[in-house]
């Protein structure tokens, strides 16, 4: 019985989403759990696994086309199984759990069925041809009517063979997205690699590491950021820090240092992944991600260019510029009641992730909408992150960047992490620099892909990376 892979809803709100990347094509072989589909809402993009073993029968849903939740996207089958014909009459009425099935009528075979059945009286016919070179055919399921024998007589021989299996292993892609796994410091980080679409497997690509912001997931945003780059021939990664997301680790622990650490172990994956040009890796940070990878690039020379949007220079006068004095020093006095309670008792204080960094309206009012939509992001925090934060300072090392360019990007309009923070990075780093302040852009006016201002940080970022990672080392 065929099985329906449907549109997911993610959030409280969803009622749509578009089609982004098939990983696979129809006709592919697929297992359940297999990831096959990215899936794009107006906030999150993830990867959609197969809901069954067997064959893609049907792509109903192309690339880049929208649809409603539970609308069938693709159906599942065996092989062999025949699908109907007036599938697209009853796909509107299809609702409930991608794991459901719905049975059709058998009528027309698919085309996929056709072609096997009709590949399969083609390889009966006999073909002239060595023993070696059937034995090597069988291996790689290739059809011997599709080779040019050059032996004696019309005779296939091994070499005709292998001849074809070269030709198509140059001509093979890599997966344009795939769920990836690395290890940091013995924890184990989750992500996604986008690769650049349509390029040969023989070819290697500049790559590109995004580093998240506060308590930020990679489902959120980046993604929509990582294929951008993907699409003018980069390779990007994107992942969750240890204890965020999909990754493992203890929840409520977020020090920077150990950001910076799986920061570096995403560098060493990338270093080993043959798609990728281990000598031109880049840094991309958002915010206090941004701090984290200027300050990955100041202390690992594997890093090629960096780049930071709206980063913090000093995260102690950042923290206390958001409270009024009296409410500075009852945050220092929380802090180190937890710092003795951690050291006598082994018990920590947790607080609201943003009683930790004080937001401004504006971003408030952001951040209340996107935890309405994903209450799971909402995430309490050891008060050893505001003691890890007010000792992280990214602006005393920005100088050892230098000679790797470094790009600093910030809105005017940041409440929450005002330009001067910006300002300071900029006045420190060595040459090459640059700085560019974009005007009418508050912290998070640009974190929507359909906003203006999210092209055009895009425009700026690929642009640069082009000018400084793609060339030779």
């Amino acid at each position: 019985m065929p099985t329906n892979l449907l549109m997911p809803k993610w959030g409280m709100s969803m009622q749509e989403g578009m089609v982004g990347t098939w990983l696979k094509t129809e006709g592919d072989q697929v297992e359940q759990g297999e990831e096959i589909v990215e899936i794009e809402s107006d906030k999150a993009i993830n990867l959609v696994e197969s809901p069954a073993s067997g064959i893609l029968a049907r792509i109903v849903v192309p690339e880049g086309e929208t649809v409603p939740i539970t609308t069938v996207i693709a159906i599942i089958a065996d092989p062999g199984e025949e699908l109907s014909t007036d599938f697209d009459e009853q796909k509107s009425n299809v609702s409930g759990h991608a794991s459901e099935t719905t049975e059709l009528t058998p009528a027309v075979t698919d085309a996929t069925s056709r072609d096997t059945r009709q590949a399969t009286k083609t390889v009966r016919r006999r073909v002239p041809a060595s023993p070696a070179a059937k034995r090597l055919a069988r291996q790689h399921d290739i059809d011997l009517n599709h080779i040019e024998a050059t032996g004696p007589d019309g005779m296939i021989v091994v070499e005709d063979v292998q001849l074809v299996l070269a030709a198509s292993s140059a001509q093979s892609t890599a997966s344009p997205i795939s769920r990836v796994s690395f290890y940091s410091q013995g924890i184990k980080l989750d992500g996604l690699l986008y690769l650049p679409k349509n390029r040969p497997s023989d070819l290697i690509a500049p790559a590109v590491v995004f580093c998240l912001g506060f308590t930020y997931v990679k489902d959120l945003l980046v993604p929509d950021m990582a294929r951008r780059l993907s699409e003018r021939g980069f390779a990007a990664l994107v992942f969750d820090y240890r204890g965020f997301g999909k990754s493992e680790g203890p929840r409520g622990r977020l020090l920077p240092m150990e950001q910076v650490a799986d920061i570096r172990s995403a560098v060493t994956y990338l270093t080993q992944r043959p798609e990728v040009d281990a000598r031109c890796i880049g840094l991309a940070g958002i915010s206090l991600g941004g701090s984290n990878a200027l300050y990955t690039a100041a202390i690992d020379q594997r890093v090629r260019a960096v780049a930071a949007i709206s980063p913090i220079g000093d995260a102690r006068r950042w923290l206390k510029g958001t409270r009024r004095h009296w409410e500075w020093v009852e945050f220092l006095t929380e802090i180190e009641s937890d710092r003795v309670a951690r050291v006598l008792n082994d018990k920590r204080i947790q607080i609201d992730a943003w009683d930790i960094v004080s937001p401004d309206p504006s971003s408030r009012e952001f951040l209340d909408s996107l935890y309405r939509e994903f209450p799971d992001l909402k995430c309490e925090l050891d008060l050893e992150a505001a003691e890890a934060l007010i000792e992280f300072r990214p602006e005393d090392v920005v100088g050892n960047i230098s000679p790797s360019p470094v790009l600093i990007v910030h809105g005017d309009n940041d409440m929450l992490v005002p330009v001067e923070e910006s300002q300071s990075l900029v006045a420190k780093c060595g040459e090459p620099r640059e700085f560019v302040r974009v005007p009418d852009m508050a912290h998070f006016d640009w974190a929507n892909p359909q906003d203006g201002r999210f092209s055009h940080v895009m425009d700026i970022l690929n642009r640069w990376f082009e000018e400084n990672l793609s060339g030779n080392p």
